[in-house]
C-alpha cells in the first residue's frame, strides 16, 4: 500500500463542527492516493477491491467507502430489467444500513445522524423509472462510472473509548474481498488491508 502523504492531525478533545471531520476525510481522500482517485473517476477499478476512509474529529466520525457496482450490485451495466432495477435498490440499501455495516465499541455510544448512498447506475435507474427512457448515452455514461460511494456521519457520546470498528461489510456484500482503509484521528494517519477475515479496523 502506498505511504500516505502527511495531513493535519485532529486535537485532541476539539469540538470543531461536523464540517470539521468532514474537511479532514476529503483532505484523506484527496492526499491518500491521487492518482487511483483520477483512475477510478474514469471508471478504472478492480472487482472486489474497495476503499474506506475514516476520519475522527472531536466526537465527530466520518466514514466514506468507495466500491465497484460489481460488489455491491452483483453487476456494472445499466440496469435494463425491472430485476435489475430491485437489485440496484436493494444493494443501496444495504449499503446505507450504517448500523448493519460499522460497529463501534460500546462505550463508545456512537449514533448515526447522516448515510448517503450514490451511483451512476442508481441515477440512470430512477431516471427510467420517472419516465425519461432507456437512453443509450446515459446507459453507457452510467456504465462508465459504474461504482458505488457511500458517505455516514456519526456522532460518539465518548469518543475516547472509539479504538476500533467492526466491518459488516463483507458479510453483507460477498462478492468484495477486500477494502483498503486509511484513517486520521487524533492519533495520527493509519492504512490497514481489510478482508472477511480480518474485518475489524483498528485506529
Amino acid at each position: 500500500m502506498k505511504s500516505m502523504s502527511p495531513l493535519p492531525v485532529p486535537r485532541p478533545g476539539s469540538l470543531l463542527p461536523r464540517y470539521a471531520a468532514a474537511a479532514v476525510l476529503a483532505s484523506l481522500l484527496a492526499a491518500a492516493n491521487p492518482a487511483s482517485a483520477a483512475e477510478r473517476g474514469h471508471g478504472a477499478h478492480e472487482h472486489g477491491v474497495g476503499q474506506l476512509s475514516l476520519a475522527v474529529e472531536g466526537n465527530a466520525v466520518e466514514i466514506e467507502i468507495t466500491a465497484p457496482g460489481a460488489d455491491i450490485a452483483g453487476f456494472e451495466h445499466a440496469a435494463e430489467t425491472e430485476a435489475d432495477r430491485a437489485a440496484l435498490a436493494a444493494a443501496a440499501a444495504r449499503l446505507k444500513d450504517a448500523i448493519a455495516l460499522f460497529r463501534f465499541p460500546p462505550k463508545a455510544n456512537c449514533r448515526l445522524e447522516e448515510a448517503e448512498v450514490h451511483s451512476a447506475l442508481l441515477d440512470e435507474a430512477h431516471g427510467h423509472e420517472k419516465g425519461h427512457g432507456h437512453d443509450r448515452a446515459h446507459a453507457r455514461e452510467a456504465e462508465a462510472h459504474a461504482e458505488f460511494r457511500a458517505h455516514y456521519h456519526f456522532r460518539c457520546a465518548d469518543p475516547a473509548a472509539l479504538t476500533h470498528v467492526d466491518l459488516g461489510y463483507f458479510a453483507a456484500f460477498p462478492a468484495a474481498r477486500e477494502l483498503e482503509a486509511r484513517t486520521i484521528t487524533a492519533k495520527g494517519q493509519g492504512a490497514a488491508e481489510l478482508t472477511a477475515d480480518r474485518a475489524r479496523l483498528t485506529f
